[in-house]
């Protein structure tokens, strides 16, 4: 048998047009423009249930503690009375203390003689005296136009975690037993993580995590998904963006978005926290070649070599490899600037 001309023939790279290249199967999960996780920040009575399901931004979902909030909210209105009137009354005296203070600064020196009784005992009958008590009178008149709106402002602030409201357009799901009359208020016993969960559907994502240097340098818009479903059906992703993502062991973990098309998106939220597999497909340039791995191995410098790369290098000097697949290794003719930069 003449294994030089076997080993040639088996080493044979196709010329390629553009087309798909498997990269290889990860780890896979299907996730939504937006996530947002509703918690209780106490326990106590549910009221103002909304329905599950798709639901406006701003909607209100659930109020904690209603009757109790509603209770402590006259409270606040009586005290803003009270101080209403109190400030009133501040005014009112002020003012009467300025009409004596200006009848008296506007008398002659020979009239003022017999109106000592007209005088504020408290103030000096100065025109500084007036110019402070001015002051006082708009500083209580701003007090009092204020007063209201920042005591409102506060109680807001103060019970606005006990009013959960959905944080965007998108569905509504409910992460807790719910009684038969959702009209009707209920308690809530013990401690409560996760109340609700709101979720973005204005787009789905397969996300898959990319730890090869290799493949983080390639063009990522030629990068594709698929993810095979039973009864011969599959979700197709193209690429959307990547991001870097901290785990929760403080690890950074790069991570692709491959975006669904809308008639996926039902499917796509069905499969909302479930882990699945992902086929990462790479559209090669034309003119690139593909060599199988199997026949590669065949190689007399297989054996002598530590890495695919490696092993390109001898089997095909010169050329350079674009990516390193499950099954294949697509490589392209080294350029002119690849021939100059590797000469010394």
């Amino acid at each position: 048998m003449n294994w030089p001309s076997l080993i040639s023939a088996l080493l044979v790279a196709a010329p390629l047009a553009a087309e798909p290249v498997l990269v290889g199967s990860f780890p896979a999960k299907v996730v939504p423009e937006q996530l947002s996780v509703l918690t209780l920040p106490e326990r106590g009575t549910i009221t103002d249930l909304a329905p599950e399901g798709k639901l406006k931004a701003g909607t209100v979902v659930a109020i904690l503690n209603k009757k109790r909030m509603e209770e402590e909210r006259e409270d606040m209105e009586f005290q803003l009375a009270k101080d209403r009137i109190a400030r009133r009354d501040e005014l009112r005296q002020l003012n009467q203390q300025r009409e004596k203070l200006v009848f008296y600064l506007n008398l002659s020196d020979s009239e003022r003689k017999y109106a000592a009784d007209s005088v504020p005992t408290d103030l000096p009958p100065t025109r500084e005296s007036l110019a402070d008590i001015d002051e006082r009178i708009s500083l209580v008149k701003r007090e009092l136009a204020t007063m209201e709106k920042r005591k409102r402002d506060e109680f807001d602030r103060s019970h606005e975690m006990q009013t959960l409201r959905m944080p965007f357009d998108g569905r509504l799901q409910y992460n807790i037993n719910l009684p038969e009359d959702r009209s009707a208020p209920f308690d809530v016993v013990g401690t409560v993580q996760t109340f609700a969960t709101a979720c973005d559907d204005s787009a789905y994502y397969i996300t898959i995590s990319i730890a090869r240097s290799d493949l983080s340098l390639l063009p990522e818009a030629k990068f594709s998904v698929r993810v095979s479903l039973p009864e011969g059906r599959e979700l197709t992703g193209t690429y959307a963006y990547r991001r870097v993502e901290r785990t929760r062991n403080d690890r950074d973990m790069l991570i692709y978005f491959f975006r669904l098309p809308e008639k996926d998106f039902e499917t796509a939220h069905n499969m909302l926290g479930s882990n699945t597999t992902a086929e990462l497909i790479y559209e090669a340039d034309g003119g690139v070649e593909r060599i199988s791995k199997a026949r590669l191995a065949a190689h007399p410098a297989a054996g002598q070599c530590e890495s695919w790369a490696e092993l390109v290098e001898r089997a095909h000097p010169g050329a350079k490899v674009v990516i390193i697949a499950d099954r294949d290794i697509v490589i392209r003719p080294a350029a002119p600037a690849d021939d100059a930069a590797a000469q010394p």
